[in-house]
Protein backbone atom coordinates (compact mmCIF):
# COMPACT_ATOMS: atom_id res chain seq x y z
CA UNK A 1 0.00 0.00 0.00
CA UNK A 2 1.40 3.40 -0.96
CA UNK A 3 1.57 6.46 1.25
CA UNK A 4 -1.73 8.29 1.74
CA UNK A 5 -2.33 11.26 -0.50
CA UNK A 6 -2.39 13.62 2.47
CA UNK A 7 1.05 12.56 3.72
CA UNK A 8 1.86 15.44 6.09
CA UNK A 9 5.54 15.41 5.13
CA UNK A 10 4.53 16.46 1.62
CA UNK A 11 2.52 19.32 3.01
CA UNK A 12 4.99 20.68 5.56
CA UNK A 13 8.73 20.62 4.83
CA UNK A 14 9.47 21.32 8.50
CA UNK A 15 8.08 17.87 9.37
CA UNK A 16 10.30 15.97 6.96
CA UNK A 17 13.09 13.68 8.11
CA UNK A 18 16.55 14.69 6.98
CA UNK A 19 19.90 13.03 6.42
CA UNK A 20 23.46 14.23 6.51
CA UNK A 21 25.36 14.31 3.22
CA UNK A 22 28.21 11.95 3.95
CA UNK A 23 30.84 13.66 1.81
CA UNK A 24 30.44 16.98 3.65
CA UNK A 25 31.18 15.74 7.18
CA UNK A 26 33.88 14.36 9.41
CA UNK A 27 32.54 11.62 11.66
CA UNK A 28 33.81 10.90 15.17
CA UNK A 29 33.01 8.31 17.81
CA UNK A 30 32.06 9.88 21.17
CA UNK A 31 33.81 6.95 22.86
CA UNK A 32 37.15 8.55 21.95
CA UNK A 33 38.79 11.81 23.06
CA UNK A 34 37.99 14.64 23.25
CA UNK A 35 34.35 13.63 23.82
CA UNK A 36 33.04 12.87 27.29
CA UNK A 37 30.11 10.51 27.85
CA UNK A 38 28.32 10.94 31.19
CA UNK A 39 25.68 8.83 32.91
CA UNK A 40 27.42 5.49 32.22
CA UNK A 41 29.38 4.48 35.35
CA UNK A 42 30.65 1.26 33.76
CA UNK A 43 31.57 2.68 30.33
CA UNK A 44 35.34 2.49 30.88
CA UNK A 45 34.99 -1.14 31.97
CA UNK A 46 32.58 -2.42 29.28
CA UNK A 47 32.83 0.09 26.41
CA UNK A 48 29.11 0.03 25.55
CA UNK A 49 26.12 2.35 25.98
CA UNK A 50 24.71 0.47 28.96
CA UNK A 51 23.74 1.82 32.39
CA UNK A 52 24.63 -1.31 34.39
CA UNK A 53 27.70 -3.56 34.08
CA UNK A 54 27.64 -6.34 31.50
CA UNK A 55 28.61 -8.77 34.25
CA UNK A 56 27.09 -7.39 37.46
CA UNK A 57 28.41 -8.45 40.83
CA UNK A 58 24.85 -9.24 41.93
CA UNK A 59 22.26 -11.02 39.75
CA UNK A 60 19.61 -8.83 38.17
CA UNK A 61 16.25 -9.77 36.68
CA UNK A 62 16.06 -10.18 32.91
CA UNK A 63 13.73 -7.19 32.63
CA UNK A 64 16.23 -4.91 34.37
CA UNK A 65 19.04 -6.36 32.27
CA UNK A 66 17.20 -5.42 29.09
CA UNK A 67 16.22 -1.94 30.27
CA UNK A 68 19.82 -1.20 31.25
CA UNK A 69 20.60 -1.06 27.53
CA UNK A 70 18.38 2.01 27.11
CA UNK A 71 20.69 5.02 27.60
CA UNK A 72 18.24 7.34 29.33
CA UNK A 73 20.06 10.18 31.08
CA UNK A 74 23.23 9.53 29.09
CA UNK A 75 24.87 12.60 27.59
CA UNK A 76 27.72 13.33 25.21
CA UNK A 77 29.58 16.55 26.00
CA UNK A 78 32.25 18.40 24.02
CA UNK A 79 33.20 21.77 22.55
CA UNK A 80 33.57 22.67 18.90
CA UNK A 81 33.91 25.56 16.46
CA UNK A 82 32.02 23.60 13.81
CA UNK A 83 29.36 25.55 11.94
CA UNK A 84 27.23 22.40 11.71
CA UNK A 85 26.51 19.23 13.65
CA UNK A 86 24.93 15.89 12.81
CA UNK A 87 24.47 12.45 14.32
CA UNK A 88 24.53 8.98 12.85
CA UNK A 89 22.70 6.46 15.06
CA UNK A 90 22.31 2.68 14.92
CA UNK A 91 19.56 1.59 17.31
CA UNK A 92 18.83 -1.85 18.71
CA UNK A 93 15.29 -1.58 17.34
CA UNK A 94 12.84 0.93 15.89
CA UNK A 95 10.26 3.11 17.65
CA UNK A 96 7.39 0.97 18.92
CA UNK A 97 5.65 2.81 21.79
CA UNK A 98 2.10 4.05 21.21
CA UNK A 99 2.02 6.63 24.03
CA UNK A 100 5.43 8.19 23.53
CA UNK A 101 6.78 10.21 20.59
CA UNK A 102 9.46 8.51 18.54
CA UNK A 103 11.69 11.52 19.20
CA UNK A 104 11.66 10.67 22.91
CA UNK A 105 12.04 6.94 22.45
CA UNK A 106 14.72 6.95 19.74
CA UNK A 107 15.87 10.53 19.22
CA UNK A 108 18.93 12.56 20.15
CA UNK A 109 18.51 16.18 21.15
CA UNK A 110 21.05 18.97 21.30
CA UNK A 111 21.74 21.80 23.75
CA UNK A 112 24.35 24.54 23.53
CA UNK A 113 25.89 26.22 26.58
CA UNK A 114 27.19 25.34 30.05
CA UNK A 115 25.03 24.00 32.88
CA UNK A 116 22.53 26.60 33.97
CA UNK A 117 22.82 28.38 30.62
CA UNK A 118 22.04 25.58 28.16
CA UNK A 119 19.70 26.37 25.30
CA UNK A 120 17.81 23.79 23.28
CA UNK A 121 18.62 23.68 19.56
CA UNK A 122 17.06 20.67 17.84
CA UNK A 123 16.11 17.01 17.95
CA UNK A 124 17.14 14.40 15.40
CA UNK A 125 14.68 13.66 12.62
CA UNK A 126 14.24 10.18 11.19
CA UNK A 127 11.80 7.95 9.36
CA UNK A 128 9.46 5.92 11.56
CA UNK A 129 10.18 2.23 11.31
CA UNK A 130 13.91 2.73 10.78
CA UNK A 131 16.48 1.53 13.29
CA UNK A 132 19.32 3.50 11.68
CA UNK A 133 19.37 7.15 10.78
CA UNK A 134 21.48 10.22 10.09
CA UNK A 135 20.21 13.65 11.04
CA UNK A 136 21.47 17.23 10.97
CA UNK A 137 21.10 19.02 14.30
CA UNK A 138 22.29 22.42 13.11
CA UNK A 139 24.11 24.01 10.18
CA UNK A 140 25.17 27.45 8.92
CA UNK A 141 26.02 28.65 12.43
CA UNK A 142 28.87 31.09 13.04
CA UNK A 143 32.32 29.47 13.63
CA UNK A 144 32.48 30.30 17.34
CA UNK A 145 33.36 27.92 20.19
CA UNK A 146 30.28 26.16 21.59
CA UNK A 147 29.78 23.73 24.45
CA UNK A 148 27.54 20.92 23.20
CA UNK A 149 25.38 18.49 25.16
CA UNK A 150 23.67 15.64 23.32
CA UNK A 151 20.99 13.66 25.19
CA UNK A 152 20.71 10.05 24.04
CA UNK A 153 17.46 8.10 23.45
CA UNK A 154 15.27 7.29 26.43
CA UNK A 155 13.68 4.00 25.39
CA UNK A 156 15.83 2.31 22.78
CA UNK A 157 19.29 0.78 22.86
CA UNK A 158 22.12 2.48 20.98
CA UNK A 159 24.46 0.09 19.22
CA UNK A 160 26.51 2.76 17.44
CA UNK A 161 26.71 6.54 17.60
CA UNK A 162 28.76 8.89 15.45
CA UNK A 163 28.98 12.67 15.60
CA UNK A 164 29.43 14.65 12.40
CA UNK A 165 31.11 18.07 12.19
CA UNK A 166 32.31 20.24 9.34
CA UNK A 167 35.62 19.04 7.87
CA UNK A 168 38.71 20.24 9.74
CA UNK A 169 36.63 21.64 12.60
CA UNK A 170 38.27 22.02 15.98
CA UNK A 171 37.04 19.66 18.69
CA UNK A 172 38.06 20.21 22.30
CA UNK A 173 37.25 18.68 25.65
CA UNK A 174 34.21 19.53 27.71
CA UNK A 175 35.58 21.84 30.45
CA UNK A 176 34.25 19.67 33.25
CA UNK A 177 31.79 20.00 36.11
CA UNK A 178 31.98 22.03 39.30
CA UNK A 179 32.83 18.78 41.11
CA UNK A 180 33.66 15.18 40.26
CA UNK A 181 30.66 14.10 42.33
CA UNK A 182 27.57 12.44 40.78
CA UNK A 183 23.84 12.54 41.39
CA UNK A 184 22.38 9.02 41.19
CA UNK A 185 18.64 8.53 40.64
CA UNK A 186 16.95 5.15 41.04
CA UNK A 187 13.33 4.85 40.05
CA UNK A 188 10.41 3.88 37.84
CA UNK A 189 9.34 4.69 34.30
CA UNK A 190 8.88 8.28 35.47
CA UNK A 191 12.58 8.47 36.32
CA UNK A 192 13.26 6.56 33.09
CA UNK A 193 11.55 9.25 31.01
CA UNK A 194 8.10 8.02 29.90
CA UNK A 195 6.46 9.89 28.17
CA UNK A 196 8.78 12.82 27.41
CA UNK A 197 8.57 14.14 23.86
CA UNK A 198 12.37 14.20 23.55
CA UNK A 199 15.28 13.08 25.76
CA UNK A 200 16.12 16.48 27.22
CA UNK A 201 12.67 16.74 28.83
CA UNK A 202 13.00 13.71 31.16
CA UNK A 203 13.34 15.11 34.66
CA UNK A 204 16.88 13.77 35.34
CA UNK A 205 18.05 15.51 32.16
CA UNK A 206 16.24 18.70 33.10
CA UNK A 207 17.89 18.65 36.52
CA UNK A 208 21.29 18.11 34.89
CA UNK A 209 20.86 21.50 33.24
CA UNK A 210 20.23 23.10 36.63
CA UNK A 211 23.26 21.68 38.49
CA UNK A 212 26.85 21.47 37.17
CA UNK A 213 27.25 17.82 38.16
CA UNK A 214 27.12 14.46 36.39
CA UNK A 215 23.73 12.75 36.63
CA UNK A 216 23.26 8.98 36.48
CA UNK A 217 19.71 7.81 35.75
CA UNK A 218 18.92 4.31 36.99
CA UNK A 219 15.29 4.47 35.92
CA UNK A 220 14.00 1.01 35.02
CA UNK A 221 10.54 1.27 33.52
CA UNK A 222 8.06 -0.93 35.41
CA UNK A 223 10.89 -2.76 37.15
CA UNK A 224 12.32 -0.58 39.93
CA UNK A 225 11.24 -2.73 42.85
CA UNK A 226 13.89 -1.64 45.32
CA UNK A 227 15.60 -5.02 45.18
CA UNK A 228 18.82 -5.46 47.19
CA UNK A 229 20.80 -6.24 44.06
CA UNK A 230 20.19 -2.74 42.72
CA UNK A 231 21.14 -1.25 46.05
CA UNK A 232 24.48 -3.05 45.82
CA UNK A 233 25.03 -1.94 42.22
CA UNK A 234 24.04 1.65 43.00
CA UNK A 235 26.56 1.68 45.84
CA UNK A 236 29.33 0.78 43.38
CA UNK A 237 29.02 4.11 41.56
CA UNK A 238 31.99 6.20 42.65
CA UNK A 239 31.84 9.69 44.18
CA UNK A 240 28.10 10.12 44.76
CA UNK A 241 26.89 13.56 45.85
CA UNK A 242 23.27 12.43 46.27
CA UNK A 243 21.14 9.31 45.90
CA UNK A 244 17.49 9.81 44.92
CA UNK A 245 15.06 6.92 45.52
CA UNK A 246 11.87 7.32 43.48
CA UNK A 247 10.61 3.76 43.06
CA UNK A 248 7.30 3.61 44.93
CA UNK A 249 5.25 3.23 41.75
CA UNK A 250 6.87 -0.12 40.86
CA UNK A 251 6.76 -1.74 44.27
CA UNK A 252 4.69 -4.99 44.12
CA UNK A 253 2.82 -4.19 47.33
CA UNK A 254 2.69 -1.75 50.20
CA UNK A 255 4.24 -4.42 52.43
CA UNK A 256 7.11 -4.85 49.98
CA UNK A 257 7.78 -1.12 50.02
CA UNK A 258 7.84 -1.07 53.83
CA UNK A 259 10.50 -3.80 53.83
CA UNK A 260 12.56 -2.88 50.78
CA UNK A 261 13.15 0.81 51.50
CA UNK A 262 15.01 0.43 54.84
CA UNK A 263 16.98 -2.50 53.41
CA UNK A 264 17.98 -0.57 50.27
CA UNK A 265 19.21 2.31 52.41
CA UNK A 266 21.01 -0.06 54.81
CA UNK A 267 22.93 -1.67 51.95
CA UNK A 268 23.82 1.69 50.44
CA UNK A 269 24.85 3.12 53.81
CA UNK A 270 27.33 0.30 54.34
CA UNK A 271 29.38 1.75 51.46
CA UNK A 272 28.43 5.44 51.64
CA UNK A 273 27.71 6.33 55.27
CA UNK A 274 27.42 10.10 54.77
CA UNK A 275 25.98 10.63 51.27
CA UNK A 276 22.61 12.43 51.31
CA UNK A 277 19.67 10.20 50.36
CA UNK A 278 16.41 11.73 49.13
CA UNK A 279 13.29 9.54 49.18
CA UNK A 280 10.60 10.81 46.79
CA UNK A 281 7.07 9.44 46.99
CA UNK A 282 4.83 8.89 43.97
CA UNK A 283 3.29 11.71 41.95
CA UNK A 284 -0.48 12.03 41.70
CA UNK A 285 -2.29 10.20 38.90
CA UNK A 286 -5.16 11.73 36.92
CA UNK A 287 -7.70 9.11 38.06
CA UNK A 288 -7.22 10.11 41.69
CA UNK A 289 -9.81 12.84 41.14
CA UNK A 290 -12.40 10.08 40.65
CA UNK A 291 -11.00 7.09 42.57
CA UNK A 292 -10.54 7.59 46.30
CA UNK A 293 -8.85 4.20 46.69
CA UNK A 294 -5.91 5.42 44.60
CA UNK A 295 -5.55 8.44 46.88
CA UNK A 296 -5.68 6.26 49.98
CA UNK A 297 -3.02 3.89 48.62
CA UNK A 298 -0.71 6.74 47.68
CA UNK A 299 -1.17 8.40 51.07
CA UNK A 300 -0.52 5.11 52.89
CA UNK A 301 2.67 4.49 50.94
CA UNK A 302 3.76 8.09 51.36
CA UNK A 303 3.46 7.79 55.14
CA UNK A 304 5.41 4.51 55.13
CA UNK A 305 8.29 6.25 53.39
CA UNK A 306 8.08 9.33 55.55
CA UNK A 307 8.06 7.19 58.69
CA UNK A 308 11.05 5.16 57.48
CA UNK A 309 13.01 8.37 56.97
CA UNK A 310 12.01 9.69 60.38
CA UNK A 311 13.11 6.46 62.08
CA UNK A 312 16.49 6.68 60.41
CA UNK A 313 16.78 10.32 61.51
CA UNK A 314 15.92 9.35 65.09
CA UNK A 315 18.53 6.58 64.98
CA UNK A 316 21.21 9.13 64.13
CA UNK A 317 21.22 9.25 60.32
CA UNK A 318 20.34 12.88 59.70
CA UNK A 319 21.26 12.72 56.01
CA UNK A 320 18.17 10.83 54.83
CA UNK A 321 15.43 13.13 53.58
CA UNK A 322 11.85 12.86 52.32
CA UNK A 323 10.01 14.70 49.53
CA UNK A 324 6.25 14.41 49.00
CA UNK A 325 5.97 13.55 45.30
CA UNK A 326 2.24 14.09 45.45
CA UNK A 327 2.89 17.83 45.54
CA UNK A 328 5.28 17.99 42.59
CA UNK A 329 2.71 18.32 39.79
CA UNK A 330 0.76 21.04 41.57
CA UNK A 331 -2.96 21.64 41.42
CA UNK A 332 -3.16 21.04 37.65
CA UNK A 333 -1.81 17.49 37.99
CA UNK A 334 -4.56 16.11 35.71
CA UNK A 335 -3.16 18.13 32.80
CA UNK A 336 0.43 16.96 33.36
CA UNK A 337 0.48 13.43 31.94
CA UNK A 338 0.36 11.75 28.53
CA UNK A 339 -1.73 8.79 29.66
CA UNK A 340 -3.00 9.57 33.15
CA UNK A 341 0.18 8.18 34.75
CA UNK A 342 3.36 9.17 32.93
CA UNK A 343 4.29 12.86 32.78
CA UNK A 344 4.13 14.92 29.65
CA UNK A 345 6.78 17.58 29.13
CA UNK A 346 4.65 19.87 31.30
CA UNK A 347 4.63 17.29 34.07
CA UNK A 348 8.36 16.76 33.85
CA UNK A 349 8.95 20.49 34.04
CA UNK A 350 6.88 20.63 37.23
CA UNK A 351 8.80 17.68 38.73
CA UNK A 352 12.21 19.15 37.93
CA UNK A 353 11.30 22.59 39.22
CA UNK A 354 9.76 21.08 42.37
CA UNK A 355 12.85 19.01 43.10
CA UNK A 356 15.32 21.79 42.31
CA UNK A 357 15.17 23.65 45.67
CA UNK A 358 15.19 20.39 47.63
CA UNK A 359 18.23 19.13 45.79
CA UNK A 360 19.95 22.51 45.90
CA UNK A 361 20.06 22.33 49.69
CA UNK A 362 21.49 18.82 49.63
CA UNK A 363 24.02 19.55 46.86
CA UNK A 364 25.13 22.90 48.26
CA UNK A 365 28.65 21.66 49.17
CA UNK A 366 29.30 20.68 45.54
CA UNK A 367 27.80 23.46 43.40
Amino acid sequence: MGKPANDIQKLDANLQADAARLDEWEWHSPLAAPFRVTGLPWLAQDGVYRRLPLHPSHPIRSEVDRLANYPTGVQVRFRTHSVKLAVRVVLADRATMYQMPATGQCGVDCYIGSAGEQQYVNTSRFELGHAEYESVLFESFSPSLREITLNLPLYQGVKELWIGVAPESRLTEFPGFASHKKVVLYGTSITHGACASRPGMAYPNQLSRMFPLEFVSLGFSGNAQGEPELAHLSSQIDDPALLVLDYEGNTPSTEHLAKSLPEFIRIYRAVHPDVPILVVSQIRFAKEAFDESLVQRREERKEIQRAAVERLNQDGDANVHFCDGGELLGTDYQECTADGIHPSDLGYKHIAEGLKPVMARLLQPFV
